[in-house]
């Protein structure tokens, strides 16, 4: 399946080795969409990580929890899973919203988690006068 490159919020040749906010990305907001992530061979046999996505209305300046995964272990070699998750509109004043991906490593000795993560939107496949009316 072809992904936007654009949407992308992680990628598995830099490997998640601690804890941290990973870059942000800018969207438009106001829509639903599904984080999909892809895990590769994970190399160290005790490690343990949690992963949440984040967004800003603010332009980065405060982000909050929007969707979170399983807590990953060594054992989660090769794994894809995806989370749907809303993207608010930004607030006022703003052209974008902000959305990233954040890493907590809980137990480790040497973390090293390959991760490719993406945005896909969701999209209706309804004809636009059906959506009118479900809106409605």
């Amino acid at each position: 399946m072809p992904r936007d490159v654009n949407l992308k919020l992680a990628d598995a040749g830099t490997p998640i080795a601690n804890t941290t906010a990973l870059t942000a990305i800018d969207v438009e907001g106001g829509w639903f969409g599904m984080v999909r992530l892809l895990i590769a061979t994970i190399t160290d046999a005790d490690e343990t990580i949690n992963l949440t996505v984040e967004a800003s209305k603010d332009g980065g300046s405060t982000y909050f929890h929007i969707c979170e995964f399983p807590q990953f272990v060594a054992a989660d070699d090769n794994i894809e899973i995806a989370r749907v998750a809303y993207f608010p509109r930004p607030s006022s004043g703003q052209t974008s919203l902000k959305v990233r991906l954040k890493a907590r490593a809980v137990a480790g000795t040497t973390p090293s988690m390959p991760t490719t993560a993406y945005l896909e939107p969701l999209l209706s496949l309804a004809p636009p006068a059906m959506d009118e009316q479900l809106a409605q």
